[in-house]
C-alpha cells in the first residue's frame, strides 16, 4: 500500500510524490499516492465488488470500506516495523476524498446520478486537492531529510531487499515477487498469519479481476456496443474510443466541473448506447469464468482478507495520534 507507494522516492532521493488512487490491482503495480490509505480506486476493484457479481458459493468480497481498514491497519504495522529499525515515519495524511460506496466502473461508468454528483469519486482530485496533498507531506519529508545512506538502508528494511524471494504467476501468465523480508510483508504476515499463502492468494485474486476484465473487452458483443458509446461522446465533443481512453485524457487531477463533465458524458452514453448492460453481463460472464478457474485462491484470499478485519479494527482503533512521532525530530544521519 503506501510502501509501494514511497518506494519511489526512495529510489530516486528526492522529489514529490504525485497523488492518485492507492489501491494496487496486482502486487507490483505501485500507487503513488502521499496520503493515507484510500478508497481503492472504482475503475480497478469495483468489479470484483459489485453485489450482481458475488458467487454465493465463494465467501464474500470485502467492501470498500473493509479494504480500507485493512490498508490502514497494513501502514500502521508498517509503520511500526520501522519504527523498531529506527526510522520513525510519521502517520501520512487523510485522503483528500472520501464518500458513498461507489458503483462499479471497471469497465465502463453507468449510473449516471452518481456522476452528476461525485464524478468518478476518490479517483480524481482537483488541483487544488492535489496541491495540498504535495504540500501537506510529512512522510515524505522524513525521507528527504534522511542521508542517502539513511535512505538506502530505510528502502532495505522497508522492502527487504529482495532477499528470500516468493514468486507467484498471475493469470495473465505474468510472474510476479516480492521478499518475503521487509516491512512491507512482515505487516502482511502479522495482519493475515502467513506472508507466503497471502500473497499469493492475493496476487491471483486481484490477477483474476484484471484477466476477466481484459477478456470482457475483447468480446464481440462489448466491442460493438463500444462503438455505438465511443460515437455518442464523440458527439459531445469527446473523441475517444473507450471510457479508459476517456478517463487517461482527463487525467488524475482535473477541475471539478470538467471531471463531472467526463464522467456524465461516460455514463449518459453508457446507458443511451446500451454498453451499462453490455459491460454487466459480459463482464459477470467473464468474472465468473476466471473465479471459478482460480476458486482456491479466490477462497483463500477472501477468506484471509474477512478473518483479518477484527484484528485490523482493533489496530486502526487503538491507534492514537498522540503517540506518534514528533516529526520535528528528524533522523538526518
Amino acid at each position: 500500500m503506501r510502501g509501494f507507494a514511497v518506494l519511489s522516492l526512495l529510489l530516486l532521493g528526492v522529489g514529490t510524490l504525485t497523488a492518485c488512487g492507492p489501491a494496487d490491482p496486482v502486487p507490483h503495480t505501485a500507487p503513488t499516492a502521499r496520503t493515507a490509505p484510500d478508497a481503492p480506486p472504482a475503475d480497478q476493484n469495483s468489479a470484483a465488488q459489485d453485489p450482481t457479481t458475488q458467487d454465493p458459493a465463494l465467501p464474500r468480497e470485502a467492501t470498500t470500506a473493509e479494504l480500507l481498514t485493512l490498508a490502514r491497519a497494513e501502514d500502521v504495522l508498517e509503520r511500526r516495523c520501522l519504527a523498531r529499525a529506527g526510522f520513525r515515519l510519521p502517520a501520512a495524511p487523510e485522503p483528500a476524498r472520501s464518500g458513498a460506496e461507489p458503483p462499479p466502473m471497471a469497465l465502463v461508468l453507468g449510473d449516471v446520478d452518481w456522476a452528476r454528483e461525485h464524478g468518478y469519486g476518490t479517483r480524481v482530485r482537483t488541483p487544488e486537492e492535489t496541491t495540498r496533498l504535495r504540500a501537506d507531506d510529512p512522510v515524505g519529508d522524513y525521507l528527504r531529510a534522511l542521508s542517502p545512506e539513511r535512505r538506502a538502508e530505510a528502502l532495505r528494511v522497508w522492502q527487504g531487499g529482495g532477499v528470500d524471494t516468493v514468486e507467484v504467476t498471475l493469470p495473465s501468465g505474468a510472474t510476479t515477487g516480492r521478499s518475503t523480508r521487509g516491512c512491507t510483508s512482515e505487516a502482511r504476515g502479522e495482519l493475515y498469519g502467513d506472508f507466503r499463502v497471502w500473497f499469493g492468494a492475493d496476487a491471483v485474486d486481484r490477477g483474476v479481476s484484471a484477466l476477466a476484465m481484459s477478456r470482457a473487452q475483447a468480446d464481440p458483443t462489448y466491442t460493438k456496443a463500444l462503438r455505438r458509446w465511443a460515437d455518442c461522446v464523440a458527439g459531445r465533443g469527446l473523441r475517444h474510443e473507450s471510457p479508459s481512453a476517456l478517463r487517461a485524457a482527463l487525467g488524475d487531477s482535473a477541475p471539478a466541473a470538467k471531471e463531472i463533465e467526463y464522467a456524465v458524458a461516460e455514463a449518459e452514453c453508457a446507458v443511451g448506447s446500451g454498453l451499462a448492460k453490455v459491460a454487466v453481463d459480459v463482464g459477470e460472464r467473464q468474472l465468473a469464468e476466471a473465479r471459478e478457474r482460480y476458486r482456491a485462491d479466490v477462497t483463500n484470499a477472501r477468506r484471509m482478507r474477512l478473518a483479518a478485519l477484527p484484528k485490523a479494527q482493533r489496530i486502526v482503533r487503538d491507534e492514537d495520534p498522540s503517540r506518534q512521532p514528533n516529526t520535528q525530530e528528524r533522523d538526518t544521519r
